[in-house]
């Protein structure tokens, strides 16, 4: 939803009474994001000021701005009191800027409101006014807002129509930097349509061109909104580290704001992210903090259905059936409360609608008489025109056979070789399908059966050891340590012969989670630098795995043999090929011919080699940088999958 663009010139004032005002609406706009009930305190107290000393531009500039910021806050009565009121005062003062702004007022809080009926026809007023003064900003707000009620009532074809002529509008004026905020919310505005048209990769393209425009320093609310639907796509595709990164830094942002109703929604959409990664007991805490601030907020039967659900859900995982049983019977009690407020609404629409029928079918009736005498006059002129038709009818039947006959000989050759096509097309994809379950069979049963076994042994040695205490023998250590790593080693195999995992973006995220568990287990202090591509490229598993083990090898060195204090990740995908940099600032080495024949640096240059990158080993005396390189596949993707 769009916020009207205004000006606080003062001409012709007297700055003893008006200058206090207009101070409050700065000072108001300055917090009005990071402290939104001290702007609203400011923008109340210059609305009052400005009626008191009938300072007319004041009490339009305040009225605009206090309206927006009710809206915002959920109170939508009181704005809607302001805006008529500003509108009945406007008729008086009959400025055009002033009708426009009032309009806008009353259709953006009908919006709010839910009451698209209402808001359509004010928009049209008030953009009538805007026109007239030439302030094609502001009609760019408008088409912003219709564009959001179309989108309401899934005309999405409309919906983009309108974001994009607000888009265009907006765009011209880009040289005016309090503008792009307008210009993030459009493509924002776009992302969202897609999004509710399943179109991930648009989505996201979107979002990351608002990201562009956006103040990430000042513009906080739209920030957290931002990143949350930056991680609800990413969920969506269950890309499950990204849909966590990005709705933590918004819970972080969430609670530097103060708002506790996005807070509330983030630990909600965070808890169920974790339940859809089976971690039940993260899941857990999460709806716990959640519970607890939707008692304290009164938050309504939506979110406590949300919440219950959520519970049983966990709990479940965790298999403690008893309080699943307990989270349930919540949610089927809050199921049912809000299935009858909805029904007293429908009875109540449909109540409204009948009205309206009753009176369409009047209206319908009026219409048939005066169509009827209207067809009385065209038959004279149809049975003059009939003869002719009957003429070209021939012609065109004759016509149509012909073309028919050729047609069905086209289609005939089309459809045999369209046949054959995909007679082909099906042996690809039938081998395709095979080599993709095979891996996933191989994945899964060294899940299930090796990883229980290692986990079986690691957990046999913990308890040998925890019996002989002080006694513990070298080789129980040794077999504690040993199946530890084999159990780590097993994953990153399942992870390698995964296809679900074959992406770029996947790649990054799973390096990225490695790199940061790995360090915390030790002393070094690690910095990461990762960008994710905004194009998910497919690539082979084999590719993804040399990728991977070369940069633990690089991390592996510098916590072995590099004697640093600081270690920094980098990886920015680039437009033909992925670029990783392993930094430490260590005591660095010379490189001579018995590093060269290390099994390790040669290991980690071989494997590059195989997947057509290359792996540089740039060492100095103030430490040692890994400069990995793999350039992208250039095949189609069925054979990536293939390989």
């Amino acid at each position: 939803m769009t916020f009207i663009h205004g000006s606080y010139a003062q001409s012709g004032l007297n700055p003893t009474d008006t200058s206090y005002v207009m101070a409050l609406l700065k000072k108001g706009e300055a917090v009005e994001t990071s402290q939104p009930t001290t702007a609203l305190n400011n923008y109340k107290k210059a609305h009052a000021f400005a009626e008191k000393i009938n300072f007319t531009k004041g009490y339009f500039d305040s009225m605009r701005l206090l309206t927006y910021q009710l809206n915002n806050l959920g109170r939508h009565d009181e704005a809607r009191k302001i805006a008529l009121a500003a509108v009945q005062r406007a008729k008086q003062d009959t400025s055009k800027r002033n009708l426009g702004l009032s309009y806008f007022a009353v259709a953006n809080t009908a919006l709010f409101m839910g009451q698209y009926q209402e808001a359509i026809p004010n928009y049209q007023r008030a953009v009538l006014y805007m026109r007239q003064i030439g302030n094609l900003k502001n009609v760019a707000a408008v088409n912003q807002n219709l564009g959001y009620i179309f989108r309401k009532q899934k005309m999405y074809s409309k919906a983009l129509d309108y974001y994009g002529r607000a888009l265009a509008l907006d765009t011209t004026w880009t040289k005016d930097k309090a503008d792009r905020r307008s210009v993030a919310s459009d493509y924002f505005s776009i992302g969202v349509v897609y999004s509710d048209l399943k179109k991930n990769r648009e989505t996201l393209a979107y979002y990351q061109k608002a990201k562009e425009w956006v103040d990430s320093q000042t513009d906080l609310d739209f920030m957290v909104n931002l990143y949350s639907n930056i991680g609800f796509e990413h969920g969506q595709a269950q890309r499950y580290d990204s849909a966590l990164h990005y709705r933590q830094e918004a819970l972080r942002i969430s609670r530097l704001l103060g708002n506790e109703r996005h807070e509330l929604h983030l630990l909600m959409t965070l808890a169920e992210t974790y339940t859809q990664m089976r971690q039940y007991g993260r899941a857990k805490k999460l709806l716990d903090d959640s519970y607890t601030l939707a008692r304290k907020t009164k938050a309504g039967l939506t979110e406590f259905q949300s919440i219950y659900h959520q519970y049983a859900l966990a709990n479940d995982g965790l298999g403690n059936h008893e309080a699943t049983v307990q989270w349930l019977d919540k949610y089927i009690v809050v199921t049912d409360s809000l299935n009858n407020q909805e029904t007293k609404s429908l009875l109540q629409d449909y109540e409204v609608k009948l009205k309206q029928a009753e009176a369409r079918q009047q209206l319908a009736q009026k219409q048939r008489s005066i169509n009827q005498l209207q067809d009385q006059q065209q038959r004279q002129r149809l049975w003059l025109l009939i003869g002719g038709l009957v003429v070209l009818g021939v012609v065109g039947a004759l016509t149509f056979a012909y073309l028919y006959t050729r047609q069905r000989q086209r289609a005939a050759a089309n459809a045999l070789l369209a046949a054959e096509r995909e007679r082909e097309l099906a042996v690809v994809q039938s081998e395709l399908q095979g080599q993709q379950k095979e891996r996933l069979r191989i994945s899964k049963e060294m899940h299930d059966d090796l990883g229980a076994s290692l986990t079986a042994i690691g957990l046999l040695s913990e308890v040998v050891k925890t019996r002989m205490g002080a006694q513990t023998t070298p080789e129980v250590e040794k077999i504690s340590s040993i199946s530890a790593d084999m159990v780590t080693a097993m994953n990153e195999i399942i992870w390698s012969l995964n296809t679900k995992n074959d992406s770029l973006n996947g790649l990054i995220s799973y390096t990225r989670a490695y790199a940061s568990e790995f360090i915390d287990n030790t002393s070094l202090i690690l910095k990461t630098d990762v960008t994710e591509s905004e194009h998910d490229l497919p690539i082979r598993g084999v590719d993804r795995r040399n990728v991977f083990l070369t940069v633990k090898e690089a991390l592996n060195n510098v916590v072995k043999h590099a004697q640093a204090t600081h270690v920094t990740l980098r990886m920015q995908p680039e437009a033909d090929q992925l670029v990783i940099d392993v930094c430490d600032n260590g005591r660095g080495f010379t490189p001579n011919g018995k590093t060269g024949s290390r099994n390790g640096l040669g290991n980690m240059q071989n494997r590059m080699v195989e997947s057509g990158g290359c792996c540089e080993i740039l060492p100095s005396p103030t430490g040692t940088c890994v400069k990995i390189t793999y350039p992208y596949p250039t095949v189609p993707v069925q054979k990536i999958l293939q390989t």
